[in-house]
């Protein structure tokens, strides 16, 4: 998701760019759908538009006239809003930037490691059709494959023909859990996507804890490429469905937690198979220059990210 450059009007709540209501009925003027009103968060999944073709689709979003919003194009032509961006998101996104970027070793230029956000890959289940994230790790090119004919490949790349990431982060607020699972798992049908994480913001408690920030559930759920299922962390300050008491506690309350800690291994950046399916026993290279096994991301940390941040 991008950040807004528009100018902003305040709702209780939500920050909105009515500028961005204008520019969706241009992508949506065969048959608009939208209303002149402001979104707010409750209106969240909200249809703007029916019989949208990819083209439509991709040109718009790369006009990037629609900043600070993640969309949906559904395969009967449908295009739904499913969420916005606020502080919670924004800070979230770049607190994991930064745990990706700790492999790099402070390099700045040239990193072996690319950790960036909003870049647009093929949607691996739609011909055609754009996706992005919220987060995207890659390899620099220097170290794998680069891709040789346009998507699909082989090896496949992004929309500008770099490496495909191998990891991929999505983070959700208004969007439901049920949707935020379902693109999870739609990025794992490229194979050359390796770990999947996603974190679900719930809505805020009506209580609060002794620092007056309201108590909050948030859901982690980590997609790994071939292992069916996947794993899942109860991470907030309150247990998902439980009552806001002390009965139902989270047990994520300090940092360094092995059981609140994400652990993905960095060499999964670098999976570049000589051939697909790759063959058994085959393990990425990683170059000298990364030393880090795994990046490992704390889910307290990101918990007291989003609590600091929220609107209180």
């Amino acid at each position: 998701m991008s950040s807004r450059n528009h100018r902003l009007h305040y709702i209780p709540g939500v920050w909105l760019a009515k500028e961005t209501l204008k520019n969706l009925k241009k992508l949506l003027k065969p048959h608009p759908e939208i209303k002149d009103e402001p979104l707010s968060e409750s209106s969240f999944p909200c249809k703007i538009g029916s019989k949208i073709t990819a083209e439509e689709y991709n040109n718009f979003l790369q006009r990037k006239e629609s900043s600070g919003y993640k969309y949906e194009h559904r395969t009967n032509g449908d295009v739904y809003v499913i969420d916005m961006s606020d502080p919670e998101h924004n800070a979230v996104v770049e607190l994991l930037q930064d745990y990706f970027n700790i492999a790099n070793g402070g390099v700045i230029l040239n990193k072996p490691i690319s950790v960036s956000g909003d870049g647009f890959h093929f949607n691996p289940t739609v011909m055609g059709q754009f996706i992005a994230s919220d987060v995207m790790v890659k390899p620099n090119g220097n170290h794998v494959q680069q891709p040789i004919v346009p998507y699909p490949g082989p090896p496949p790349g992004d929309k500008n023909g770099n490496p495909h990431a191998r990891i991929i982060c999505e983070v959700a607020n208004t969007q439901s859990i049920g949707n935020l699972r379902n693109k999870c798992q739609n990025w794992l049908n490229q194979v050359y996507v390796r770990y999947v994480l996603g974190i679900k913001f719930h809505e805020k408690r009506t209580t609060r804890d002794l620092q007056g920030r309201f108590y909050r559930s948030m859901t982690a759920m980590l997609f790994q490429q071939g292992v069916p299922g996947y794993l899942t962390w109860d991470f907030g300050t309150h247990q998902l469905g439980r009552p806001t008491d002390n009965a139902y506690l989270s047990g994520c309350n300090a940092p360094n937690i092995p059981a609140f800690q994400i652990t993905i291994p960095v060499n999964a950046v670098f999976w570049d198979p000589p051939t697909i399916p790759a063959a058994a026993g085959y393990v990425p290279i990683v170059p000298p220059t990364v030393t880090l096994g795994n990046f490992t991301i704390d889910l307290f940390q990101i918990q007291q990210v989003v609590l600091n941040q929220q609107e209180n």
